[in-house]
């Protein structure tokens, strides 16, 4: 639903959205700005593993897009999601809080599986932002920028029918596709179902049999970008793409190329071998043809976007960030999952290095040194503040309590941020997870796991050991105590709630007792 400034013109299939000026900004009330903003583009792929890029190493899925926007930036090589799963972690980028801070520390005000077979009882949670919180758009929207937001939302509970918190409460003139939905009943339209009405993707309903969800965003997308070229107010789209997630549902026409290349990379999408962990297992190879297409899907339309962003003549006026909301799908009671995360561990909804780790790129012409790669530890709640100084407007330590401003890295003034530690908070069991409900603290090359059932530690040397195999606790206790403290603080300090023992749960009830596989811990 757009905002009634604007209005809704339709011309050779794409929304366009004609933005009347406005001329003044927040900051300067009585004239327009004297320092032109950089307009910005903030690409969120949904649970796009950090290893799904050719420039992380992928063989299999073709990105030249993104592998070339790596090459044109920053690409930070040990960057986090704040969470292993999606709506606290898109909640952390628009508040640059933690979202233990906030308490919405799992998906769709859900907490979880929960009851006598689980030995912990997870705490309650929110499924909305706090309204007092001032959002990221809401801080650029009071610079005077046009904001857009395209795409997942899933930052309203389920139980909220209504559209009191879309994106239009938080900060954004302009709302398409953004609802309480964490996904797509369907990839085609009308991107709708029977049985998940929740899911049922809004205000897409002029389009026709054989659209795509992913193109028609991106149609939408380049609507917007075209009534902003000759707007002298800056825009922020906040591009949150559907994709990768599930259900896998490929561009048809592209299927066929990605079977063919399998089979001549001798990858076999039907294989078993999987590699165990607690009690599940990780998928061990990138094979699934389906899931290649959507990568190239998203590849190709992020490329459409800076495509028509440079043949508007905003190439140079415009930062671009790129990043996953969590790991990618890669663990379950079976082989075949849709992705591998390899070489990390694990994948989505796991505290191990392959459900937090996020690719992420920045690139701001004349202002970002092309071709970097920063080692430096970065985190989802760093978005909110590093924008808003590459964008020339005062910080909001108040607000953005947890995030770190990158720029100094970014524009070669530092090497290392003033932080301690970064920090990560799980108090939920998850269907594709029989670690259970877990905690970790990053500094430096070091980075301690708890699991809260037991209270066991593990501690890996990430610089060394990035799929975290061997675990240093008792070869380093003292480091492990040490991080444990410091873990603990973090949570008393932040306010993260945990979970509780179960008052009905025996061991003989376990639910992971009907999941018959081989274990590594």
């Amino acid at each position: 639903m757009l905002s009634s400034k604007y209005t809704q013109l339709k011309s050779a299939a794409l929304l366009v959205l004609l933005v009347p000026s406005i001329s003044t900004l927040a900051a300067m009330p009585s004239a327009r700005a004297a320092v032109k903003r950089p307009n910005i583009i903030l690409f969120l792929i949904d649970d796009l593993g950090w290893a799904d890029l050719g420039v992380t190493g992928s063989t299999f899925y073709e990105t030249p897009n993104v592998d070339a926007l790596a090459k044109a930036g920053a690409f930070f090589t040990d960057a986090y999601a704040a969470n292993p799963v999606c709506s606290p972690t898109r909640a952390s980028i628009l508040t640059g809080k933690y979202p233990s801070r906030i308490g919405l520390t799992n998906h769709s005000g859900y907490n979880g599986p929960k009851g006598p077979d689980h030995q912990l009882m997870p705490p309650e949670i929110v499924g909305n932002m706090p309204p007092e919180d001032t959002t990221l758009a809401e801080a650029l929207q009071g610079a005077g920028y046009t904001t857009a937001h395209i795409g997942k939302w899933h930052l309203q509970a389920h139980h909220d029918t209504s559209r009191d918190h879309f994106p239009q409460a938080s900060g954004f003139d302009v709302n398409i596709a953004g609802h309480r939905g964490g996904h797509p009943n369907s990839f085609y339209y009308p991107y709708q179902g029977t049985t998940h009405p929740a899911y049922d993707v809004p205000d897409l309903e002029d389009g026709k049999a054989g659209d795509y969800l992913t193109d028609v965003l991106t149609d939408r997308a380049i609507g917007f970008l075209e009534a902003q070229a000759d707007n002298d107010q800056p825009f922020f789209l906040n591009m949150w793409y559907y994709t990768v997630h599930t259900p896998i549902q490929p561009r048809k026409d592209k299927l066929q190329k990605y079977q063919k290349k399998a089979k001549a990379m001798g990858l076999n999408a039907t294989m078993q071998d999987a590699l165990p962990d607690h009690q599940s297992l990780t998928h061990a190879h990138q094979d699934n043809a389906a899931y290649a297409c959507m990568v190239e899907s998203m590849d190709e339309n992020i490329g459409r976007i800076l495509g028509r962003v440079k043949s508007l003549g905003l190439e140079q006026d415009t930062l671009i960030v790129f990043l996953s909301d969590n790991g990618g799908l890669s663990t379950g009671s079976g082989a075949m999952s849709p992705t591998s995360c390899f070489p990390l561990r694990a994948g989505k909804a796991w505290v191990y290095e392959g459900g937090i780790r996020s690719p992420l790129i920045i690139k701001l012409p004349g202002v970002v040194k092309a071709g970097q790669q920063i080692a430096e530890p970065a985190i989802s709640t760093d978005i909110y503040p590093t924008i808003l100084q590459l964008a020339g407007l005062p910080l909001r330590p108040e607000q953005h309590l947890d995030g770190v401003s990158l720029q100094p890295l970014l524009i070669g003034k530092k090497e290392s941020l003033d932080r301690e530690a970064i920090y990560f908070h799980y108090p939920h069991y998850h269907h594709i997870n029989t670690m259970g409900p877990a905690g970790a603290v990053r500094r430096g090359d070091f980075k301690l796991v708890e699991v809260f059932e037991t209270g066991k530690v593990e501690l890996y040397n990430l610089r060394d050991d990035i799929g975290e195999q061997h675990d240093l606790a008792t070869e380093m206790p003292e480091l492990a105590e040490e991080l444990t403290h410091l873990l603990h603080d973090w949570r008393e300090m932040s306010g993260a709630v945990m979970p509780v023992a179960h008052p009905d749960y025996t061991p003989a009830n376990d639910y992971r007792g009907s999941i018959h596989r081989p274990s590594i811990n």
